[in-house]
């Protein structure tokens, strides 16, 4: 009994040796498919130093992406073209502060401009008066009121008051056909709103109106002005003095000072002094207290 005993114990420990012995093939298998694993994983996985590189490779590859190079190129275009719009930006608002700055230090405007302005604006409005200037020989059809002009003074143009009316001496085939008929010295007058016509042959001319000749209403427009202290009614270059209910035609008083002359005057240099003819009176240009060119009566006609 104890052989048969001895025995199952000599196989029993033979097969549990044989059973470890394939137990630790198996494992040692194993061991060597886990360290292969461990050496792919170490493979793939990469150290320090080569994450390094890797990491400049990509950058340096960022670096000379086309696209990214691309940007960059229209990045400087851009941020230049944004310097130079700046820069003319400046420029320009410079020079319209110099303008600005240039006019606030004129006080809106330099007097001489305004004198050299005014002067054009007069020389216009003369050339203009030149070409249409109606002569016997050229003359026009019908005197035109400029009603809805509105006077503004003018330093420059003593007409400025009446340059709207016709003329002194100036021709036209026909007149206004509201006129009055004044007969007087034996010239048969047509009037029509402080103007006076003479016939000459077909035509008639802007005149003078003779002393002596009388209207019962004065032209919308007229003066009262005085001389030594005895009153005057003034239109467009004619005096008029009321008696009773008319207003009679007077020669120009010496003394009397009017804001503006007719259209048609003549300018006379004496001594270097300008003076103006007006129906055969002078007159000369004296400052007045409110800074205006008035025009003073020196000579009756």
């Amino acid at each position: 009994m104890l052989a048969v005993l001895m025995s199952l114990t000599l196989i029993t420990g033979n097969s549990f040796g044989q059973g470890n012995r394939g137990r630790d093939r198996g494992n040692g298998n194993g061991r060597e498919r886990s360290h292969e694993r461990r050496n792919d994983v170490a493979v793939d996985r990469p150290n320090r130093g080569e994450g390094h590189r890797n990491n400049e490779e990509v950058n340096r590859r960022r670096e000379y992406n086309p696209a990214n190079a691309h940007g960059n190129r229209n990045n400087d275009w851009n941020a230049r073209r944004r310097e130079n719009n700046e820069s003319r930006n400046n420029g320009w608002n410079d020079q319209r502060g110099n303008r600005q700055q240039t006019y606030g230090n004129r006080g809106g405007f330099e007097r001489r401009n305004a004198e050299h302005r005014d002067n054009r604006y007069t020389d216009r409005r003369f050339s203009d008066q030149r070409r249409n200037m109606y002569t016997r020989d050229r003359p026009g059809y019908r005197p035109v009121y400029d009603y809805g002009r509105r006077p503004v003074y003018n330093r420059f143009d003593p007409c400025w008051k009446y340059n709207y009316l016709p003329r002194r001496n100036s021709y036209f085939y026909n007149i206004p056909s509201s006129y009055f008929s004044i007969s007087f010295g034996g010239y048969n007058y047509r009037y029509w709103d402080g103007v006076f016509y003479r016939p000459f042959n077909n035509l008639f001319t802007v005149c003078a109106p003779p002393v002596g000749i009388y209207i019962n209403v004065l032209p919308v427009g007229y003066s009262r002005i005085y001389v030594n202290d005895y009153p005057y009614y003034y239109y467009n270059g004619t005096y008029y003095d009321q008696r009773g209910s008319n207003y009679y035609v007077v020669s120009p008083p010496v003394g009397a000072i009017v804001e503006s002359l007719p259209d048609g005057y003549e300018t006379v240099v004496i001594d270097g002094e300008t003076y103006y003819v007006v129906d055969g009176a002078q007159y000369k240009p004296v400052v007045v207290e409110n800074g205006e060119i008035w025009y003073e009566v020196i000579k009756a006609n």
